[in-house]
């Protein structure tokens, strides 16, 4: 398809960019701060202190829920930091689910999920991504800085137990600390009868771009390292809503679901259909770049929900880029913060 001509017409109840895309899935963080320190994502020394003065309220996110699922979005997930400590993450997930959005998910380290779970699934969330990047306790706590593995596990438990309806492990590749226990981790999610992912480590800010350096492992690598144990992987008939992962399935197993993302050795830009609202109210159009539109001064102005609609609208389609620059210009993608964007 030619630039700038689109499949269908910008209008305001359907978001699109000048490349053919839809925008259908909207990514929240709640919050810059988490209770882990991974080392992918968060620097050695700890995350700067971010002031809550000038973060969304609650009222604002929901304003802003209601916006976006009038202009087509679908999807709305909630990331942080680690959104879990944020004091009103269940008004949040209720306000996604009083305005209608179908698939409302959680990613989240885990740790809290073994008090939370019952209050997130009561307050309607159907989805829930966990990141587990290793079962030994030693690396477990070597990648998060001192997490706490048996917290985590109890609460992976504690949301199958709660009922929530589709529960996917994270699992960040990281070639010298779990590259040997991949094949564990799939055992674990098949014993559990849940969903597992395998991310390949992007080159965002200091800490990601050390990681991607230093430790990466391709989604290639990882899938014959876990073929190599368990057996051949078939591929799955991919849903419209299961975002970029390639999926695969063990034979005689096809409850289970495992993913492979590829944002470094094969990019799914072409089918992106997501933009990014952090804590501080900027639409990010990109994951790996900078371009967005600050949308807090917008919702505290005297603008109607239509007006800031049609802001958003031009803004995508003037704005979102065509793919991200991990590869070709990682100086690009080295200046954001993880924690802050929410990923």
């Amino acid at each position: 398809m030619a630039q700038g001509m689109l499949a269908i017409p910008i209008t305001e109840t359907a978001l699109a960019d000048r490349f053919g895309r839809r925008i259908s899935y909207l990514r929240i963080s709640v919050t810059e701060h988490c209770n882990f320190r991974c080392s992918y994502c968060s620097p050695a020394e700890g995350t700067p202190y971010f002031s809550r003065k000038d973060h969304l309220k609650p009222e604002e996110y929901d304003r802003l829920i209601g916006i976006f699922k009038n202009m087509g979005v679908r999807h709305v997930r909630f990331t942080g930091g680690e959104p879990l400590i944020h004091p009103h993450i269940n008004t949040l997930i209720n306000s996604a689910s009083r305005h209608g959005i179908g698939k409302i998910s959680v990613s989240t380290n885990g740790l809290l999920l073994g008090r939370k779970a019952p209050g997130l699934r009561e307050s309607g969330l159907n989805n829930l991504n966990v990141s587990l990047d290793s079962l030994e306790p030693d690396i477990f706590e070597k990648v998060t800085r001192g997490g706490d593995l048996q917290r985590v596990l109890e609460g992976i438990d504690a949301a199958i137990a709660a009922g929530i309806s589709r529960i996917k492990l994270n699992v960040v590749l990281l070639r010298q600390e779990n590259g040997h226990g991949l094949p564990e981790l799939v055992r674990y999610a098949l014993n559990r009868r849940i969903d597992i992912r395998f991310i390949e480590t992007m080159p965002l800010g200091s800490a990601g771009t050390e990681a991607q350096h230093g430790q990466y492992l391709s989604a290639s690598e990882a899938q014959s390292l876990i073929e190599a144990a368990l057996g051949k992987l078939y591929p799955t008939t991919r849903s419209t809503d299961n975002g970029p992962a390639r999926l695969y399935h063990l034979a005689g197993n096809t409850t289970t679901q495992i993913g492979f993302i590829t944002p470094i050795s094969d990019n799914f830009c072409a089918t992106c259909n997501r933009v990014r609202l952090t804590a501080t109210g900027r639409l990010v159009y990109c994951l790996g770049q900078e371009s967005g539109m600050d949308l807090l001064p917008l919702i505290r102005s005297t603008y109607h929900d239509a007006e800031i609609a049609e802001l958003i609208s031009r803004g995508i389609w003037q704005d979102k880029p065509e793919r991200h620059e991990f590869v070709n210009d990682p100086e690009r993608s080295s200046r954001i913060f993880m924690m802050r964007l929410g990923g």
